[in-house]
């Protein structure tokens, strides 16, 4: 009995011998075609974290840009009420009186900062405040953006 179980073990390993490994594998080469699902998987998470830094990268810029528009955009405003206060005396009641008019000096879109929130006006005497609310689109807080004339 153990000798026909021999013979029988000694065929099996001459058929796996004479077996190719791989697709059109001839005289004991190793072909291997594709890629395995773990070699996917992490050509796929190499991806994802490349992605993710550069998604941060690129909004951390545009952060960036908004907020530099907002301080131009600020200023200009505020040197627009400095002009106008020269002009007449007096510093204007509302932001809307700058944009009404045959005179306006700025289009509505203009009183409004990058984030789509009016900038915050305030005059008293002779001096004004002019704020925009930053990123976080409230003021009295660190990020707020503002230019203040005369006694400020």
């Amino acid at each position: 009995m153990q000798a026909f179980f021999g013979r029988i073990a000694r065929q099996v390993q001459q058929v796996l011998a004479q077996r190719p490994r791989g697709r059109h594998a001839q005289h004991g080469q190793h072909v291997q075609h594709g890629m395995t699902l773990i070699e996917i998987m992490v050509v796929i998470v190499i991806i994802g974290v490349l992605g993710s830094a550069l998604a941060y990268g690129v909004f951390g810029a545009l952060g960036e840009a908004k907020e530099d528009v907002c301080k131009s955009q600020v200023a200009n405003v505020g040197q627009i009420i400095e002009a106008w206060e020269a002009k007449k005396g007096e510093y204007p009641s509302s932001l809307q009186e700058l944009t009404e008019g045959k005179n306006a000096k700025l289009k509505a879109d203009n009183i409004k900062d990058p984030w789509k929130k009016e900038l915050m006006y305030q005059a008293s005497g002779d001096s004004f405040s002019l704020c925009s609310g930053g990123a976080d689109k409230r003021t009295g807080t660190e990020d707020d953006i503002c230019y203040g004339g005369k006694g400020k």
